[in-house]
């Protein structure tokens, strides 16, 4: 096409050029081809500038390989180093220096976050290696990453295990280990579990994972501290050099509030880190009472089991109705559970602003169920499926007890109703039917959290499932958890105030910014945000901070920042319409000393990621035979780019001045000849 078109802007430019020189060679002139030649040029110009086509035009550019030196910027690095300091900072200068001409380097450091400043300090209080390396992939997905040289000494106190960390992006990780790897003689407590808030008068769990290295055969206790007083012991028996075990007490919260408790684990002789033989935590035991109304279209096992799982928690507060008559005293209670019970247009109506958890059965009524929430519709009836659960992995809206894969492995099936399910907004399931073999998208277990929660069972039949927990492990752990986490997350307690200050959480450990909010809402409900709101935040010593509120949206929001540990409390003013407004709180800062829990290198780590990514391993001593595997990995390599653009000749501008130019040029040459 190109050659045509250019074929066609010459036989039009050679047309009238030959015309004027015919006419020309016949006259008095100097020069007479000269005229010929700026009318071929004329029209040859103007002809392609009318047609106007697109020329492409390539434009090749070379991207050098990045390499992303992710450095360990912790405080364990400071001593995993020591005296070496120096001389590390020295080979890895000469390394940036080497591959300057090959490759892009890209520093970053990181603890808890990924940053490109202060990249020697290690003075960051965790260290969160998947978290570094995924956002390595998110900022740097669309570039040419060769590597990625990941200099720590292994040890990970927060996120991911980096080994199982989904990068999406393949690259190879050059693992270069820093720090000692021999086990020294340790005992420590690798993690505590325990709920953050419990009512008073309530028992409940604390466990407890402890280590040892280099101690088999050596016998010592565990002990709980709860104000200054130890109130439990249990014996930690040793059989082996790398021993772990899971220990478990069981605590009544009788003191509300705040409750500090501390586990403790004796100093062993040549242990060189005591540090992580005591750790503290914190427990909110809180006196609120939940009242829980259960309606049963009739007596069934079904509401023995769920009265059982929330009676022996003396927060909750239950009451039975089998009538099906709409209690005067509803609006009382903090959650309604409809047990195949969908009812009377007035029971409908008294539900419209509660929470409810609805168990379906074959006496459910789905036609005035599908009109009572937006939770799911189900459109059948008929015989019920015998549908198995199928835990939902991705499930998070509350902690699922620990060994609930197992237990629900083995659970008989609910009796579900048969028919076509359709799940509403927001939703999300916690388990699936599984009719047979087959695991369907159908909801069997299912939450809709907003300004009203709710949750839907699918099906009759939990009790069944009581029993076999009991018959395979002597208990109902799991089954009762799974009932009374639905009826907490459900029975919230809606916040009426119309100024409120609250917190994500009240316990923070010390690396954790502390983050506040503050609602404020005129005479019809609605957010506002136009007074100035002010808060003060007090420490266990009296010393009072004084802050402003940020404006946010329709809300307030304030960052603090990093506290030390301790117990503070806040008073938030505000004054709006003539009226002053206060609201009043508390939260705690934990010390946890994440990078002193463990103080030796963790090289197999390091070793294993190197390995499953296609990298290599180096340590210290070995760092600057880096260069040479680089230059080995055949992956690694330039990316050329090619760009292919089209330019259109009619936004040349300058052709225009041109063409104006030669006709200006053969008319003076005319005037000029007397032609």
């Amino acid at each position: 096409m190109d050659f045509l078109y250019w074929l066609l802007c010459i036989l039009i430019g050679i047309i009238p050029a030959w015309l004027v020189f015919r006419s020309d060679r016949k006259k008095n002139i100097s020069i007479k081809w000269l005229p010929a030649i700026l009318r071929f040029l004329t029209f040859f110009l103007t002809a392609a500038l009318l047609f106007a086509p697109a020329f492409s035009t390539t434009k090749t550019e070379e991207e050098k390989p990045l390499l992303i030196w992710l450095q360990d910027n912790s405080s364990s690095i400071k001593g995993a180093l020591g005296k070496d300091s120096v001389a590390y900072l020295t080979k890895t200068n000469s390394l940036w220096n080497s591959w300057k001409d090959n490759y892009t380097v890209v520093p970053m450091a990181f603890g808890s976050d990924l940053n490109k400043d202060s990249l020697y300090h290690f003075n960051k209080s965790g260290t969160d290696i998947a978290n570094a390396l995924q956002q390595v992939v998110s900022q740097y997905q669309d570039r040419n990453i060769g590597a990625v040289i990941l200099a720590s000494d292994g040890v990970f106190n927060e996120g991911l295990n980096p080994l199982f960390a989904p990068l999406g992006n393949s690259f190879p990780i050059y693992s270069l280990a820093l720090g000692d790897s021999t086990l020294p003689v340790d005992l420590s407590i690798s993690h505590i579990y325990a709920n953050k808030s419990v009512a008073l008068n309530s028992k409940f769990e604390i466990i407890v994972d402890v280590r040892a290295e280099k101690l088999a055969d050596k016998t010592t206790a565990l002990s709980l501290v709860h104000n200054g007083s130890t109130i439990n012991t249990t014996p930690v028996k040793i059989n082996k050099d790398r021993f772990t075990t899971t220990l478990r007490f069981e605590v009544k919260a009788d003191v509300k509030g705040f409750q500090r408790y501390t586990v403790l684990l004796p100093v062993q002789t040549d242990e060189p880190n005591v540090t992580n033989n005591r750790m503290d935590f914190f427990v909110n035991v809180i006196d609120e009472e939940t009242k829980v109304l259960i309606m049963a279209a009739a007596p069934h096992p079904d509401v023995a089991a769920i009265k059982d799982a929330l009676i022996n928690v003396p927060q909750y507060k239950v009451s039975v109705d089998v009538t099906g008559n709409v209690p005067a005293d509803i609006a009382n209670y903090n959650l309604v559970v409809l047990h195949q019970v969908t009812g009377s247009p007035a029971l409908q109506k008294a539900l419209e602003q509660m929470p409810v958890w609805f168990i379906l059965g074959n006496q459910t009524n789905l036609t005035a169920f599908n009109q009572m929430q937006s939770v799911m519709k189900i459109n059948g009836g008929g015989n019920p499926n015998p549908a198995l659960p199928e835990l939902n992995a991705t499930f998070n809206y509350f902690s699922l007890p620990v060994s609930i894969k197992d237990v629900i492995a083995r659970m008989p099936p609910l009796q579900a109703p048969y028919g076509n399910y359709a799940t509403g907004a927001g939703t999300q399931v916690l388990m699936q039917q599984k009719i047979g073999s087959v695991v369907t998208n159908y909801p069997l277990w299912i939450f809709q959290t907003g300004a009203v929660p709710h949750a839907v069972l699918c099906g009759e039949g939990i009790w069944r499932w009581r029993l076999y927990e009991y018959k395979n492990s002597g208990k109902h752990e799991v089954v009762d958890e799974l009932i009374r986490q639905t009826v907490s997350l459900l029975s919230v307690k809606k916040d009426n105030r119309s100024f409120k200050v609250f917190m994500d959480k009240y316990i923070l450990s010390d690396n954790e910014s502390v983050r506040l909010y503050a609602e404020l809402r005129n005479d019809n409900g609605e957010l506002i945000n136009t007074p100035e709101v002010s808060i003060t935040i007090t420490d266990s010593l009296k010393h009072a901070l004084k802050y402003k509120f940020e404006k946010d949206d329709n809300s307030y929001m304030l960052n603090v920042g990093l506290l030390a540990p301790g117990n503070y409390s806040y008073t938030g003013n505000v004054n709006y319409n003539g009226r002053s407004y206060v609201s009043e709180g508390s939260f705690i800062v934990e010390s946890v000393p994440l990078e002193q829990l463990r103080t030796y290198a963790d090289f197999d780590l390091m070793y294993k990621l190197s390995k499953q990514s296609g990298g290599s391993f180096f340590t210290f001593n070995t760092m600057l035979s880096i260069t040479d595997s680089l230059k080995q990995n055949a992956l690694i390599k330039p990316v050329i780019h090619t760009e292919k653009t089209f330019v259109s000749l009619i936004d040349k501008r300058w052709l225009f001045i041109i063409i104006l130019l030669i006709v200006a040029t053969e008319w003076l040459l005319r005037k000029y000849w007397n032609l």
